[in-house]
């Protein structure tokens, strides 16, 4: 993986001011193409629905930690995490994972902010910090992500037709916001073009999680995950004690569980 050229405290800064930042060469072509191809059986399974209000938009495949290991590595990254927890601070988990690809003619997705799950007043400091990675280019034409910069310190909603910035960025690039910044992902005018990306979620560890990974996942797959990752996706003691099991990490637990269903 490649050295970025934005150093952390930068885009930490710029995450505050603008709601969102841009590591232009997160991640080198070699680690692209191993993600390309660990997951082409998953890009390759990602359709578009058609609805009445949004007419043609892509699925979305979640819960990818239980579908494959392709991705392990660049939720372990060191630096990934360290700009999270630039926003966050160091108490954070994993909140879901996602393989996205905006297929030619798929229309661009409705403004909205991603903390909106929480019922907590705002303005209130940052609960949330989504990434996407970039396995293909992110242009204007394949759908590229559009921000509203500084729409995270609002109170309230916004115009739907309010003025955007498409994140353009290259291959590779990562892309991180807040989670109370208004955004969409950009329609596809392109007639053969696919925009393929990974899209990690984080919360603070004391919230709950968008996707449950303690069902998402299976037991076996995750005793077998790195501690690391484990901790990552919530097995772990957190803020003095949330989510222990008889005052222990849960990981003991299903460790237990699975051991004595292997017993029997």
């Amino acid at each position: 993986m490649a050295t970025c050229s934005i150093d952390t405290e930068d885009a930490v800064r710029r995450i505050r001011e603008d709601g969102y930042a841009v590591v232009p060469d997160f991640l080198d072509e070699a680690t692209v193409e191993r993600l390309r191809s660990g997951l082409a059986p998953v890009f390759d399974a990602i359709g578009s629905r058609m609805t009445e209000e949004h007419g043609q938009q892509t699925n979305h495949t979640h819960n990818l930690l239980a579908k494959t290991r392709a991705v392990d590595e660049v939720l372990m990254n060191d630096r990934l995490l360290e700009l999270v927890e630039g926003v966050l601070g160091p108490d954070f988990q994993v909140s879901g994972v996602a393989a996205m690809r905006p297929a030619p003619g798929d229309q661009r997705q409705w403004m909205h902010q991603d903390d909106g799950h929480y019922p907590i007043p705002r303005p209130h400091p940052p609960l949330i910090v989504n990434t996407l990675i970039a396995l293909d280019p992110f242009t204007v034409e394949n759908g590229a992500t559009e921000v509203v910069p500084g729409s995270h310190r609002r109170v309230g909603r916004i115009d739907p037709d309010a003025a955007t910035v498409s994140v353009e960025m290259p291959l590779g690039a990562l892309l991180l916001w807040e989670g109370a910044l208004w955004h969409r992902g950009g329609g596809n005018s392109t007639r053969n073009e696919y925009r393929r990306s990974i899209n990690v979620n984080f919360n603070l560890a004391w919230l709950k999680q968008r996707e449950n990974q303690f069902i998402g996942v299976p037991p076996e797959v995750v005793v077998e995950m790195p501690e690391k990752l484990q901790a990552l996706i919530g097995y772990k003691l957190t803020n003095f004690g949330l989510g222990t099991v008889d005052y222990r990490n849960p990981i003991e637990t299903v460790k237990r569980r699975l051991g004595e269903a292997v017993a029997r």
